[in-house]
């Protein structure tokens, strides 16, 4: 990067850095990717830009970043990635001040002095009139600056500055309130980095993970979060990728295997070697996909656009009607400030905000319009099955004894638990649990083997007691399972995960353990059918049995068993292709595929920051019933803007018809115009509460 471009500090106050970007002058198109890219920044809160002073002002989290964390970021931006993007001047409450002076200065100045003011602060409003007739474009801007224009060679110079007051007001409410969500969805943004111990130059060392570097050596012990893609070089671990590939029960990793980001380690001690780490990994390339989504309006505000647009051409040949037939300069003039643009541009983006602000005091993340737009369009819900429809953990549901005189079922789970509470795998915490439930009392029992992702090994009386999976049993101990066939099958047709129980060699009882299904899952499925979704499906990585009985537990539609990543993908597409609209509820990191594939993505609280990312609606309590809560907010904004929307034609149109006839002066004519104008932005705004 030259000198010349190099970003360097204005003025900086704690938490406040006022920056100058010479750049952003002369690229002002990229504006709005500048603001996404440093809402992206670790600790950025707000972001202010004034392209044409070359000018950034930055809030921050002083907990999490400082100035000169700031200014190396800003100096590391690849502006060649810079795409071009709309940006609208942000309004300050200096602008709105400024602008009450001069009204305050049309009012008491005499004219020929009143004129200086005036014409001042309206030339940035007729300048961008003329640039987009200079593009040949007919827009609203066209319309404020003939309005305003016309008041000035009136000698009007009160009611110009009354409009330009109001219309610059108008703009400061509409990015006061985007300003809040902005400050919600930059939280979003932030890249989740923690603590890692390192090995670099034959030491152990801890490191930020945003430090982390291809090749570095991660070393991984029991409950760390796997900061990075890569290959376990030595050492054997379980890996819970519960949040991976949606199955409750960890899998053994040891040297060889690939680690994924996102994942936690269960049990055990690994060494990793990084190996896709920074904007190499997946979870920095959902980050781009948010800051590119943050640009984008929904169809409804670009619908609403170009009404507003078609509005000035209606406009313009009313006036030129009116003074046709009248050759009245008052009508004309009253006519022309009167137009259903600054209502209709400004309700719908403010709408959407509102509820999105709404949304997030009520546990949702709604990211933007778009996904406003379509949470009300949906009529086909999907749901994952582990850590959506379930908590993810397990629950004991049968004890089943082999030889009821000597171990009856109480004394098993008893055993079972004294032995398993040596153990951090899902299951024995699950066994754990139910025999603390019960009361029961531990088991005096001899030294613990425990032998990863397979089972354990104890003494029970002088007897070797071994607990663990069918094929370890079977394989290592050659315990036959033929007798008791039967019941086993009879558990697993009814989507039982089972643990088994030996003493000598002998089988003595099995323990069957089934997904803990949340509480308040048939109920957020009732609601959501009485909000007009008529299909609801279920997506699960179990066999076919398992995933047949969740969903008549549920009340589920349909299901689809055995669903792999790309599987997923595929099934939604295929039901966008029967015209279904569909919204996936899901919160793993092979789950951001299809959360993009669906009309609507929605995560889980406890969902990974890949799968948070990638959706377009996060819950920020662990609760289903924010899913429907995203339902009711999506429903209720959409009526308001349309709502919105009937009010400004209607009314704006009585304002005109009466403009036209002469019943109004260009002053009364211009404040009852804004005045509904504010009245429907406060009308959005209200939806906040």
């Amino acid at each position: 990067m030259t000198n010349q471009y190099c970003i360097k500090p204005v003025h900086s106050l704690p938490g406040r850095l006022r920056v100058r970007i010479i750049r952003l002058r002369e690229q002002q198109e990229h504006a709005g990717w500048l603001k996404n890219q440093l809402l992206a920044f670790t600790g950025v809160k707000t972001v202010r830009l004034r392209p044409a002073a070359a000018s950034a002002v930055l809030t921050y989290d002083r907990q999490k970043t400082d100035e000169q964390r700031l200014l190396e970021h800003l100096n590391s931006i690849d502006w060649s990635l810079a795409t071009e993007s709309e940006y609208e001047p942000e309004y300050c409450g200096g602008d709105n001040l400024l602008n009450l002076v001069g009204l305050a200065a049309t009012q008491f100045l005499p004219k020929r002095w009143a004129a200086l003011p005036a014409i001042a602060l309206i030339a940035p409003t007729v300048a961008e009139g003329v640039d987009s007739l200079r593009h040949r474009e007919l827009k609203v801007e066209v319309l404020d600056a003939l309005a305003l224009s016309l008041s000035i060679a009136r000698g009007d110079y009160r009611t110009a500055m009354l409009t330009q007051s109001l219309l610059t007001l108008g703009e400061y409410f509409e990015q006061e309130t985007s300003r809040h969500s902005d400050e919600l969805l930059s939280e979003l943004m932030q890249p989740q980095n923690h603590a890692v111990w390192v090995e670099r130059d034959g030491e152990s060392q801890e490191i930020n993970s945003e430090q982390l570097v291809n090749g570095d050596v991660m070393l991984l012990g029991p409950g760390d979060n796997i900061p990075a893609d890569g290959t376990v070089l030595r050492g054997v671990s379980l890996i819970n990728q519960a949040s991976m590939t949606g199955e409750s029960v960890p899998v053994r990793r040891e040297a060889g295997a690939w680690v994924f980001a996102g994942t936690q380690v269960q049990d055990g001690n690994i060494a990793v070697r990084a190996e896709q780490v920074g904007d190499e990994s997946s979870t920095a390339s959902i980050r781009r996909f948010i800051t590119e989504s943050l640009s984008q309006r929904s169809e409804t505000q670009q619908v609403t656009q170009k009404m507003a647009d078609r509005r000035v051409a209606i406009t313009l040949a009313a006036g030129a009607g009116v003074f046709a037939l009248t050759r009245d300069w008052n009508r004309l003039a009253s006519v022309f400030l009167v137009d259903y643009s600054c209502a209709l541009k400004l309700s719908t983006p403010i709408a959407f905000k509102s509820v999105m602000y709404k949304a997030a005091t009520s546990g949702l993340l709604l990211k933007g319009g778009r996904a406003i737009e379509q949470l009300a369009g949906i009529d086909t819900v999907v749901f994952d099955k582990t850590g959506t429809l379930t908590y993810g953990d397990m629950l004991v549901t049968d004890v089943v004894s082999f030889e009821p005189k000597k171990t009856w079922a109480k004394r098993l789970l008893a055993i079972a638990a004294s032995v398993e509470e040596h153990s951090n795998h899902p299951l024995a915490r699950a066994v754990v649990s139910a025999a603390q439930q019960h009361e029961l009392p531990h088991i005096n029992h001899g030294e613990v083997e425990y032998v990863i992702a397979h089972g354990l090994i104890s003494e029970l009386d002088g007897n070797r007691m071994v607990i663990g999976s069918r094929h370890f049993l079977r394989e290592h101990y050659h315990i036959d399972f033929a007798p008791f066939s039967e019941q086993i099958e009879e558990l697993e047709e009814q989507g039982r995960h089972l643990l088994f129980i030996s003493l000598n060699e002998q089988l003595v009882g099995m323990i069957g353990l089934q997904d803990n299904v949340r509480d308040e899952a048939a109920q957020v499925i009732h609601q959501l059918r009485e909000l007009g979704i008529n299909n609801v499906i279920l997506l699960t990585g179990d066999k076919q049995h398992k995933a047949e009985q969740m969903a008549k537990e549920l009340d589920i539609d349909r299901f689809f068993a055995e669903a792999s990543p790309e599987s997923k993908v595929s099934i939604v597409q295929g039901l966008q292709e029967q015209g279904c609209r569909v919204m996936f509820v899901g919160d793993g990191v092979n789950d951001a595929p299809v959360l993009t594939q669906a009309d609507v993505g929605l995560a889980m609280n406890q969902s990974t920051e890949l799968a948070q990312q990638a959706a377009d609606a996060v819950l920020l309590q662990d609760s289903l019933h924010g899913v429907v809560v995203a339902r009711e907010l999506a429903v209720e904004a959409m009526a308001l803007v349309n709502s919105n929307i009937k009010l400004t034609e209607w009314i704006n149109s009585g304002i005109m018809l009466a403009a036209a006839m002469g019943r109004l002066s260009p002053t009364l004519s211009a404040l009852l115009h804004n005045g509904t104008t504010i009245g429907v932005l406060l009308r959005s705004l209200a939806a906040r509460k």
